[in-house]
This record gives structure tokens, sequence and C-alpha cells, in this order.
């Protein structure tokens, strides 16, 4: 009976130990979730101080507030690319559908012209 008593409580052991994994697992995530949480009220703060307030910025971030000018104007700058190539794409298309178009226009032509060959020769 000793040998079972020991599997029982070796067991029980486990189980609970298993039990408080899960538990600080569980609590682990809800400390992630609230940090994250402050992370994003953070951010709005910062973003809220950036657009309301930028003479505080140019006074205790003027490392930071350089480096979201500079990102800032990148992004218009890949705006204006996507555009150019949106445009570009279009004027692409267009030109592509002039000239099969016209190649098409060429192609019956050209059967017109055989076929009228055809014709004279019988």
């Amino acid at each position: 009976m000793s040998f079972l008593d020991s599997l029982k409580s070796t067991a029980k052991n486990l189980g609970d130990k298993a039990a408080d994994t899960a538990e600080i697992a569980k609590l682990k995530m809800k400390i992630s979730s609230a940090e994250s949480d402050i992370k994003g009220v953070y951010t709005e703060m910062g973003k809220k101080l950036f657009e309301e307030h930028p003479e505080y910025l140019e006074k205790f971030f003027t490392e930071e507030k350089g480096k979201i000018d500079e990102l800032t104007a990148n992004i218009a700058t890949l705006k204006e690319r996507i555009e150019l190539v949106k445009n570009t794409v279009g004027k692409v298309e267009d030109a592509a559908g002039d000239a099969a178009e016209d190649l098409g226009d060429k192609v019956e032509d050209l059967a017109d012209a055989v076929e009228d060959k055809i014709e004279e020769a019988l």
C-alpha cells in the first residue's frame, strides 16, 4: 500500500503543479495585456501632445520630433510614388488597349485583303 500511497501523492503533486502553472500562465497573460494597454495609452498621449503642443516637443524631444518629421516626410514621398505608379499603370493600360485595338483593326484589314486575293485567284 505504501507504493500506491506514494503514487497517489506524486500524482496529486503533479496535478497541483499543473494547476499552478496554468494559473501563472493566465496571470502572465493578464499582465501582458495590461502592459499593452499602457503602451496604447502612452501612444495616444504622445500623439495628442505632438498634435496639440508641438512647442513641448521642440523643447524636450528635439531628436524624437526630428525622427517623426523625417518619417512623416518619407511616408508622404512613398504615397506620391504610389500615385505615380498608379497613374503610370493606368496610362500603360490605356496605351496597351489602344495598341490592341489598332492591331485588331490591322488584322481584320489583312484578313479582308487575303480573302479578296483568294477570291480573285479562284
